[in-house]
């Protein structure tokens, strides 16, 4: 019994390892989207500024703001969920530590 105990703690820290680098990469690639997102947006307003409301590409500027708003509300919705999920892990992981405080 001891033995199975054993092999499913390994199984559970194997797969939390898993998990943790798979959120670590999600959070790097999110946090890099976002950057892209916050330069999108910086750079339409910027032109939306010089080229004023009458100028013919503002209209497609504003769908272009818009559609980037989405986009950013996006990702930070999945950042925060991979922030839970990591929050997860870490309990899952803490409390497998707690279950075989002899390994």
């Amino acid at each position: 019994m001891k033995e199975q105990s054993a092999s499913a703690t390994r199984c559970l820290e194997s797969y939390v390892g898993e998990l943790d680098r798979l959120s670590s990469l999600t959070m790097a690639a999110g946090k890099d989207y976002n950057d892209e997102l916050t330069f999108i947006l910086n750079h339409a307003e910027v032109s939306l500024d010089l080229l004023g409301p009458e100028h013919p590409a503002s209209d497609g500027i504003v769908e272009l703001t818009h559609a980037a708003m989405r986009c950013a509300a996006t990702t930070r919705s999945l950042l925060l969920l991979t922030l839970r999920a990591r929050e997860s892990v870490r309990y899952a992981k803490v409390g497998a530590d707690h279950a075989n405080p002899g390994d």
